[in-house]
């Protein structure tokens, strides 16, 4: 998750340096009624823990895109930006959309041909972007699964019991 905020914040930074994009924004309904009892920022601000949130949006005059990082797991951002685009549209405090054209896009560092052919399908921009950092969170994944880093991670664990720290 804090790979996923660094990638998104770092592409984001580089990508709209000038600005008008929004970062962990809510999405989807408030209640008429609660925005009649509370006004639509404090609704929004009581509701945000229950409201689905993209990591980011982006925005001009003529567009306005909302865009999802996966390093990993790039069927899941495809799945949540088809959600996020229809809960765009119903969404009352989505930061300076002012019926634009909606984009989706998904940032990921590499995507299998399945993956390119299922953001097609879906209309989902994909956007492939490498970041050198990426490389040494890869390898740390791959050694997750072998023999050598399970045993010493159990030792590690076995060591921490025996020292009373867990």
């Amino acid at each position: 998750m804090e790979r996923e905020r660094r990638y998104g914040a770092e592409y984001m930074k580089h990508t709209f340096p000038h600005g008008n994009y929004s970062m962990n924004v809510p999405l989807g309904p408030i209640p008429d009624s609660t925005i009649e009892q509370m006004g639509l920022t404090d609704a929004a601000a009581f509701l945000r823990p229950y409201r689905r949130r993209i990591d980011a949006v982006a925005w001009s005059p003529h567009w306005y895109i909302l865009i999802e990082f996966k390093i990993r797991d790039a069927l899941e951002g495809i799945g949540r930006l088809q959600t996020y685009r229809d809960l765009a549209k119903r969404t009352p405090d989505l930061p300076e959309y002012r019926d634009q054209p909606l984009e989706a896009w998904l940032v990921t560092p590499w995507a299998l041909d399945w993956i390119q052919i299922a953001c097609h399908e879906a209309n989902i921009k994909l956007v492939i972007d490498w970041q050198e950092w990426i490389t040494g969170y890869v390898q740390e994944r791959q050694n997750y699964y072998r023999a050598p880093y399970r045993a010493a991670r159990a030792e590690k664990m076995r060591n921490r019991r025996l020292l009373g720290l867990e």
